[in-house]
């Protein structure tokens, strides 16, 4: 009669030094990796020369109270586009500063948005600096 082994071999394998292995690699990877994203295309710009011109700011406030000024000067609102008309063709290309009062009706600073736009101005609506 024939005996038979009764030990058999186990076909299972140990998944755990394999996880290790891949996580080891997959930090290796993540750290080697460069994280600024290289540009689609490289293109060789010219230097620029340095100009010694400044650009020139009009600044308008809105109160609360709907009181306008214009370079701190005080100006009312039907005279306010006579004003602005002026300011910009003294400083063709200037930017115009709007500062609103947190308090007004932003609908009037739209506006004056509108109106400077309008006279061929750039609106730039001005904010308080975060601290």
């Amino acid at each position: 009669m024939k005996l038979k082994r009764r030990n058999k071999v186990a076909a299972e394998f140990n998944m755990s030094s394999m996880t290790d292995i891949i996580f080891l690699l997959l930090i290796f990877f993540i750290i080697t990796s460069k994280f600024t994203p290289e540009p689609i295309l490289k293109v060789l710009l010219p230097k620029g020369a340095m100009s010694e011109t400044t650009k020139q700011t009009i600044e308008v406030v809105v109160s609360n109270d709907l009181e306008y000024t214009v370079n701190d000067e005080k100006i009312e609102f039907d005279r306010l586009p006579g004003a602005l008309d002026a300011a910009l063709t003294q400083n063709p290309g200037a930017t115009v500063s709007i500062h609103g009062d947190k308090r007004v009706n932003y609908e009037k600073v739209m506006d004056l948005v509108y109106m400077v736009s309008e006279l061929g101005g750039k609106p730039v609506l001005a904010l308080k600096p975060v601290k």
